[in-house]
């Protein structure tokens, strides 16, 4: 069961600070204030949360690459100017971080900024309870920390590439709901400006591996409207996981159309301090030889890239950059 609490518990001392009040009238002054307010960077934390949905206080600090003691400040000034909501989930042991969401004035402002709604960005009075109860809410967060990782591993190292789009469940749902139900998609582009997009299946290792392998079948039907070979990438609790699903998936005939490669969180590269989904962790199905870094994975090519930009202009606003405002591309 998810226990609500509303503020950061950052310091006793600033916990619970006054919020504002939701009339229209203190809402049209309050978005006339914030506008001296608001950083670039607060700004695009709103957009990664209109995305998302859901931030732990650990994923905007991998993705501002700053103190946690600062973030956490920074996070608690949102808060109390009424842009964003949050709760914190009971755990059996220890503490679990703050989550993250938009609240109203924070969904005013990415409302304004794209010239439409709350609602018509999936935003509605009651999400914070939907979120905090949601029963897919340990998935959902996983899928986020895969990326946020991705994003924290690459910052560094330009020989892993860099993390260009990050799509939510939902963007997907709106480009291709009809044909495929990826977890996200993600594009990393390596020096020389290859590309290589891909599919996540985030994997909680309670399917069967039957339901795993049909998966791919739609991909494959897909593949004609997605263009080129899609990659797929698998990402799987162990490294037992990872070998049983191997031997199901090996002679799978989507293999013909489509690519998939598969990597275990609890895989660590040797010399490695922990998992790292940007290195060499990725197992390639049918070709297990060894394993490769997510920017050594088959390659984007033409094709898939102008279906993609075909899908990115019919599923709503743009998605925010991934690396934050001061990296966006030109």
């Amino acid at each position: 069961m998810t226990a609500i609490r509303r503020g950061p518990a950052i310091a006793p001392l600033l916990r619970g600070g006054p919020r504002p009040a939701h009339t229209p009238a203190a809402s049209r002054r309050r978005l006339t204030t914030l506008l001296t307010r608001l950083t670039e960077r607060d700004v695009w934390l709103l957009d990664m949360l209109s995305e998302h949905t859901v931030l732990t206080s650990a994923h905007v600090n991998a993705l501002w690459n700053n103190s946690l003691r600062n973030t956490n400040r920074r996070l608690l000034t949102l808060y109390r100017l009424g842009l964003l909501d949050s709760f914190r989930p009971r755990t059996s042991c220890g503490t679990a971080c703050e989550h993250y969401l938009l609240d109203r004035t924070g969904a005013d402002v990415v409302a304004a900024r794209h010239a439409t709604t709350p609602s018509a960005l999936g935003w509605s009075t009651d999400l914070l309870t939907r979120t905090a109860y949601s029963p897919t809410l340990t998935h959902d967060l996983g899928a986020t920390s895969f990326f946020t990782s991705l994003v924290a591993a690459t910052r560094p190292r330009a020989d892993l590439g860099r993390l260009d789009a990050w799509w939510s469940e939902a963007r997907c749902a709106r480009a291709w709901g009809d044909l495929i139900h990826p977890d996200a998609h993600g594009q990393l582009t390596r020096k020389g400006g290859r590309t290589v997009g891909f599919f996540l299946e985030y994997d909680m290792g309670t399917e069967p591996h039957a339901r795993l392998a049909a998966k791919l079948d739609a991909y494959a039907d897909a593949a004609p409207a997605l263009g080129g070979r899609p990659l797929i990438l698998f990402t799987v609790p162990s490294v037992r996981r990872e070998a049983h699903l191997h031997q199901r998936l090996a002679t799978h005939p989507a293999l013909q159309v489509v690519d998939v490669a598969t990597t275990a969180r609890d895989y660590t590269h040797p010399g490695g301090p922990a998992h790292n989904p940007a290195d060499q962790a990725w197992l390639r199905v049918g070709r297990p030889a060894h394993r490769q870094r997510l920017a050594d994975l088959p390659g984007q090519d033409a094709e898939g890239a102008q279906r993609r930009h075909a899908a990115e202009a019919v599923a709503g606003p743009p998605a925010p950059y991934p690396l934050g405002p001061a990296h966006a591309a030109g």
